[in-house]
C-alpha cells in the first residue's frame, strides 16, 4: 500500500506552458513542421507560421503567394534552412504540373530561393502527403525527386551541383542516411535502393533486397539507421520492415509486419501529419506492436543486427508518439478504460537498453496525446505540432517536463 502512495505522488501532472489558439474556419490541418533553434515552424494549406519555442509568441508567417496551396514540407530543417513544396490549385490542367519547390530560411521565414518543378507525370501526384517524399535535406544540399531524376541544389543559393543522374523507374522516394541521400524505386514489384554522395551526387552502392515476392507499397519509416517497410502485392504477399546497413545497403534485419511479437503497428503509410512509428537507440530499433489479444499499444525493441525482439514495454492505451532522447526512449500514449475516464496522457521515458520505466510524467488535456509529430529538446520542452488547428484543436502546445 505504502509504495503505491509513493508511485502516485512520482506522478506530476503538467499543463502546457503555452498552446497557440485555433483558428475559425476550415483548412487549418498541418501540413507538416520543424522544431529547430528555439523555433517551431507549422505548415498548413495557406503557409508557413513560426512560434518562439520558450513563450509561443509568433515570430513570422510566410503566406504562399497567389493563393497558392501548400503541399508538402521537408521532414526537418538543415542548418537553418527548411524546403517546402507548393502549387497554384486552381491553374490550368493537372495542378501538380506548377509546382514549385522553395528553401526558406528557418530564422525569420524569409525564402531563399524558388524552383519550378513538374510533378504531373508521377504516379503519386494526387496524393498530398507523398509531396514530402519527393524532398530531402542533408548537409549544404537540398534534393527534389521528379521523373525518377535527383536534382542537388545548394542549399543557400539554390545553385545545381550535381551532375544529370540516372533515373530509377517506378514509384520513387528519398531519404537521408548519415551524409547520403537514399533513392528508392519501386517498379513491377520490385525494390531498388541506391545512396547518393551528398556533395557530388556519385552512387555509393546500389541494392535490390530480397523481398519474398512481389511489393505493392513501399515506406521510409526511419532514415538513419534506414528502416524500410514493404508491403507485399497480393494476399499471401509477405510484409516486412527491412533495416539496411547505411554503408553498403545490405539488409541487416527483416522483421515481419505481423509475428510472434504481434503486430506492427506501421500499415498506414507514414506522412509528416504524425509521429514515426519508430526510433532508433543504441543498437535496437523500437517500433509500435499491438501483441495478440493483447489490449493497446506496447513497444519492442529489435536488434538493428538481426532482429531479434529485446525487449517489451506494454501500454495501457494508444502510443501517440514515439521517439529517442539520447540513450531512452519516450513514448507519449493515451490511456483508454471502459472502466473508468479515458483520455489520460502519460509520458514515459524509458531506459533504451531494456524497456525499464525510468520517469513518467502526466500531460494536462486530452489533446496533448492525439495526432500530430512530437519534439522534445535539451531543456525539456516537449512540443507537440497538432494534426488539426481550428476552433477548440490547439495547432501548438509546449509542455516542460522536470
Amino acid at each position: 500500500m505504502a509504495a503505491e502512495r509513493v508511485r502516485k505522488r512520482r506522478l506530476r501532472q503538467v499543463r502546457a506552458v503555452w498552446q497557440v489558439p485555433g483558428a475559425p474556419g476550415k483548412n487549418h490541418d498541418a501540413v507538416g513542421g520543424w522544431c529547430t533553434a528555439g523555433l517551431v515552424v507549422r505548415g498548413r494549406p495557406d503557409g508557413l507560421h513560426g512560434y518562439d519555442v520558450e513563450t509561443g509568441e509568433p515570430r513570422w508567417s510566410w503566406i504562399a503567394p497567389d493563393r497558392r496551396l501548400l503541399l508538402a514540407m521537408s521532414r526537418a530543417a538543415e542548418d537553418g534552412v527548411g524546403l517546402a513544396v507548393h502549387a497554384d490549385e486552381n491553374g490550368p490542367g493537372e495542378w501538380g504540373a506548377d509546382c514549385a519547390v522553395t528553401a526558406f530560411s528557418t530564422e525569420d521565414g524569409n525564402a531563399l530561393w524558388s524552383v519550378p518543378y513538374d510533378f504531373s507525370n508521377e504516379p503519386w501526384r494526387y496524393d498530398y502527403d507523398r509531396f514530402a517524399d519527393a524532398i530531402a535535406l542533408a548537409p549544404d544540399r537540398a534534393v527534389v525527386l521528379a521523373q525518377g531524376s535527383p536534382t542537388a541544389h545548394a542549399l543557400r543559393s539554390g545553385n545545381i551541383v550535381w551532375p544529370p543522374i540516372a533515373p530509377l523507374k517506378g514509384d520513387g522516394r528519398l531519404a537521408v542516411c548519415g551524409h547520403g541521400i537514399v533513392q528508392i524505386g519501386l517498379a513491377d514489384g520490385h525494390v531498388t535502393v541506391r545512396c547518393l554522395d551528398a556533395s557530388e551526387g556519385a552512387i555509393r552502392w546500389e541494392v535490390r533486397p530480397s523481398t519474398d515476392g512481389p511489393v505493392g507499397e513501399v515506406h521510409v519509416l526511419y532514415e538513419d539507421p534506414l528502416a524500410i517497410l514493404c508491403l507485399g502485392k497480393g494476399r499471401r504477399a509477405e510484409e516486412m520492415l527491412l533495416v539496411l546497413d547505411g554503408e553498403d545497403g545490405q539488409p541487416t534485419a527483416r522483421i515481419p509486419v505481423q509475428g510472434l511479437h504481434g503486430e506492427l503497428c506501421v500499415q498506414s503509410p507514414y506522412g509528416l501529419l504524425d509521429d514515426q512509428p519508430v526510433a532508433a537507440v543504441r543498437d535496437l530499433l523500437v517500433a509500435m506492436v499491438r501483441p495478440p489479444g493483447a489490449y493497446g499499444d506496447h513497444l519492442t525493441a529489435f536488434a538493428l543486427d538481426g532482429g531479434t525482439p529485446r525487449w517489451t514495454w506494454r501500454s495501457k492505451g494508444t502510443i501517440s508518439g514515439v521517439f529517442a532522447l539520447g540513450d531512452n526512449v519516450v513514448a507519449v500514449s493515451k490511456w483508454q478504460s471502459s472502466e473508468g475516464p479515458d483520455g489520460t496522457v502519460h509520458v514515459h521515458q524509458l531506459n533504451g537498453a531494456t524497456g525499464a520505466v525510468m520517469k513518467v510524467r502526466r500531460l494536462h488535456g486530452c489533446q496533448a496525446g492525439m495526432r500530430g509529430r512530437y519534439y522534445l529538446d535539451g531543456d525539456r520542452r516537449l512540443v507537440r505540432i497538432a494534426r488539426w488547428g481550428e476552433g477548440t484543436w490547439h495547432p501548438v502546445q509546449m509542455f516542460r517536463l522536470r
